[in-house]
C-alpha cells in the first residue's frame, strides 16, 4: 500500500513545526546572551509559583494535544459517506466448522483508495490542532527561559514539546487504523 500524495502536506507541516523548536531555542539563547552584558533586572528569575503554574498549564496542554485530536478525528471520520460492503472474514477454523453456520463477515471499504484519501483529508485539521498544542508546551519553556529561568527549568518543556510533536509523525498505517476504528470497517488487502 503506497502512501497517497496528499500525505506529503501533513509531513511537511510536521517537519516545519518540529524544527521551529530549534528556532525558538536559537532566539532564546541569543536573547539570553545579549542580556548577560547588562545589569540584572529588578525582578530576577521567575518565581516558583509562576514555574509551577506554567508546568501545570503545560501538563494540561500536553494531555489535550493527545486526547483532543484523537476525538476530533474520530468524529470527523465517522461523519460523511464512505462506501462499505460485506466481505467474508478470514476464518482459520472455517474448514473445520462445517456448513451449519454462515461464514463470518465484516465490513470493508468498497473503494480503499477513496477511503484512504478521505482518511487523510479528515486527518488534517485534528493533526494541526495536536501539533499546535504540542508546540505550546515548548513555548511555555520559551517564556520561562526569556524570564531568566535556568536551563534545567525550561529545557524539560522543550523536550516534552519536541517529543509530543515527534510522536505525531503522519503515517498511513496509523491514520488507517484510526479511520477503521471510527468507521467500523477495514481496508481490504
Amino acid at each position: 500500500m503506497a502512501d497517497p500524495p496528499s500525505l506529503q502536506t501533513p509531513r511537511i507541516l510536521w517537519g516545519a513545526l518540529l524544527t521551529s523548536n530549534v528556532m525558538y531555542l536559537a532566539v532564546l539563547f541569543f536573547l539570553r546572551s545579549a542580556r548577560t552584558n547588562q545589569p540584572p533586572g529588578p525582578a530576577g528569575p521567575p518565581s516558583p509559583a509562576l514555574i509551577g503554574g506554567l508546568a501545570c498549564a503545560a501538563l494540561v496542554t500536553a494531555a489535550a494535544s493527545v486526547l483532543l485530536p484523537a476525538r476530533l478525528f474520530a468524529q470527523a471520520a465517522a461523519a460523511g459517506e464512505v462506501a462499505t460492503r460485506d466481505d467474508v472474514k478470514d476464518d482459520p477454523m472455517g474448514a473445520q466448522q462445517g456448513f451449519r453456520r454462515a461464514a463470518p463477515s465484516e465490513q470493508v471499504f468498497a473503494d480503499p483508495e477513496a477511503a484512504r484519501r478521505t482518511a487523510v483529508a479528515k486527518y488534517m485539521s485534528p493533526f494541526i490542532v495536536g501539533m499546535a498544542l504540542a508546540e505550546s508546551v515548548s513555548l511555555f519553556g520559551f517564556v520561562l527561559g526569556f524570564l531568566g529561568a535556568d536551563l534545567a527549568v525550561f529545557a524539560p518543556f522543550f523536550a516534552a514539546g519536541v517529543a509530543l510533536q515527534a510522536w505525531r509523525y503522519p503515517s498511513m498505517p496509523a491514520i488507517a487504523r484510526a479511520f477503521e476504528a471510527a468507521r467500523g470497517a477495514r481496508f481490504a488487502g
